[in-house]
């Protein structure tokens, strides 16, 4: 009887704390979103003709949607780093690291 007791005073405290783990997610998938968007205008910004600063900046927002949990998107722009980090390199009149798998 007590454990019924103890089990009914508990629900409330539990319906509590689950509608505050929603309100924490809410506020990492925000806080995630805000980074997204940060990266990805900071990336915009950076001028064509400086190919160091797009592949540094490129790598940021691949991190960014890393950590928010979007492969598919980290995917494509660990793609297009590759690409800015190769072009970097050329314009500095460095030989790029080879790909992995080559």
């Amino acid at each position: 009887m007590q454990t019924l007791l103890i089990a009914a005073m508990l629900m409330p405290l539990l319906a509590l704390l689950g509608g505050c783990a929603d309100a924490l997610d809410a506020q990492a998938r925000s806080a995630h979103a805000l980074k997204v968007r940060d990266a990805l205008n900071d990336y915009e910004k950076a001028p064509s003709s400086a190919p160091l600063d797009r592949c540094v900046k490129a790598k940021l927002v691949a991190l960014a949607y890393e950590d928010a949990r979007e492969p598919a998107s980290a995917s494509a722009w660990r793609a297009r780093e590759t690409a800015d980090c190769q072009a970097a390199a050329m314009a500095a009149g460095v030989k790029p690291p080879p790909l992995a798998g080559e």
